[in-house]
């Protein structure tokens, strides 16, 4: 008998056709129907797989012949819909993952088949739809998004018309997990009793009304850097992670009174914010708060921003800062107990030890020489391609995906 070890054995092949479909969703919807040609036992199993990655650039990428982009477009609609149509309805469908090319002048056709996709995946119960494209932003008609199983959507360059939450939250009663890149989003009110998690990142906010976000059932929320205004947010009692990264100033107290009771906060926003508002009761007390990660403008104005947190977190074990390259303020008394604080991480681009010297300096002159102070890299990944195509998963959202 041959070893199973033995050189040139089809051991692949060996495997139950569960195991190789399994294996298979992992590629690229292309390279799953070229297996068909490898023996009669192949010809079929693309039809059942519990995935379907469909990757426009397989097709045409980086094309400067125009002639020649326009007809492997069409080869690409062509492939995905015959893959869709000749697909095996019995065993359900996992996740649809779709890339796209969507340009000027074939907008309203491309994003009108990519909702036909889009509804036939959802026809197949798929609890997983990630859509990305790239050039102009996809137009989808939100009355696609009505299905008994979807939990988690994702979109990346989308425009998102007045109503596409509220369609959401009616036809899609087991919504659970909301990630948006890049996405233009027109509706007024973000509403949602079902949410538990939503990544909002670099996505734009109408400038003629501030939107709102209402999801009482939410325990994750990034908001990354949103354009034109900040929305407000409301009834957020079950919050536990927050991630907010702002460029636009808004009203601090009323965006750290809707995050009191979280008890992880990561938080980033204009100095301006702060300075403004240094003269009020601006920062409320986060009875919860664990961990806490704080950028630049928490170490300016006699390091001011710092104190009120320290002293408004009592039960805070763990606090990362992001400091400037050079610290010229220092805490002129304590007037905090933070008896919990244990660990001070420190980011920083390199070994850098005389940052590091400054932030314990801070904290040795009142009193607290027995932290842990650790220097941290400061390279943040808030997400990438692999990060929203496979690997997508609702727990590397939380407070950033470093």
């Amino acid at each position: 008998m041959e070893p199973a070890h033995a050189p040139g054995r089809d051991r692949l092949s060996a495997l139950p056709d569960n195991v190789l479909r399994r294996i298979m969703s992992f590629l690229n919807a292309r390279q799953s129907v070229q297996t068909c040609v490898l023996s009669r036992r192949w010809r079929h199993l693309w039809r059942s797989l519990p995935r379907i990655n469909a990757d426009y650039t397989e097709f045409c990428f980086a094309c400067l012949d125009e002639k020649k982009e326009k007809v492997q477009e069409a080869r690409f609609k062509k492939f995905v819909s015959t893959l869709l149509l000749r697909r095996d309805p019995v065993p359900l469908l996992d996740k649809f993952w779709l890339r796209y090319q969507v340009s000027d002048n074939n907008n309203e056709k491309a994003s009108a088949e990519a909702g036909l996709w889009i509804s036939h995946a959802l026809q197949l119960q798929t609890p997983v739809v990630e859509v990305l494209t790239f050039q102009f932003p996809l137009m989808l008609d939100h009355a696609v998004f009505t299905s008994d199983y979807l939990r988690k959507l994702g979109l990346s360059n989308a425009y998102l018309h007045m109503g596409f939450f509220e369609q959401l939250s009616r036809g899609c009663p087991q919504l659970e997990d909301v990630f948006l890149n890049d996405c233009i989003i027109l509706d007024d009110e973000i509403s949602s009793t079902t949410l538990k998690t939503l990544n909002i990142y670099a996505s734009r906010f109408s400038e003629d009304y501030r939107a709102s976000i209402s999801t009482p059932s939410l325990t994750s929320l990034t908001l990354y850097k949103p354009d034109a205004s900040v929305p407000s947010l409301k009834d957020m009692k079950s919050l536990v992670s927050a991630s907010i990264i702002l460029d636009d100033n808004t009203d601090i107290h009323e965006l750290l009174m809707s995050l009191s009771g979280v008890r992880n906060l990561d938080l980033e926003c204009p100095q301006k914010m702060v300075t403004i508002a240094k003269n009020t009761q601006w920062c409320p007390e986060f009875k919860d708060l664990v961990n806490l990660s704080l950028g630049q403008f928490c170490l300016g104005s006699k390091l001011y921003a710092l104190t009120e947190f320290l002293k408004n977190s009592p039960k805070l074990e763990k606090l990362t800062l992001d400091p400037p390259e050079v610290i010229i303020d220092k805490l002129e008394e304590r007037s905090f107990e933070c008896e919990h604080l244990k660990i001070v991480e420190v980011k920083c681009s390199e070994d850098d030890s005389t940052l590091l010297k400054l932030v314990e300096d801070i904290f040795v002159t009142c009193g607290m020489s027995s932290l842990q102070i650790n220097l941290k890299s400061s390279y943040k990944q808030y997400y990438s391609d692999d990060f929203f195509r496979f690997d997508y998963d609702s727990t590397t959202a939380q407070v950033h995906a470093e």
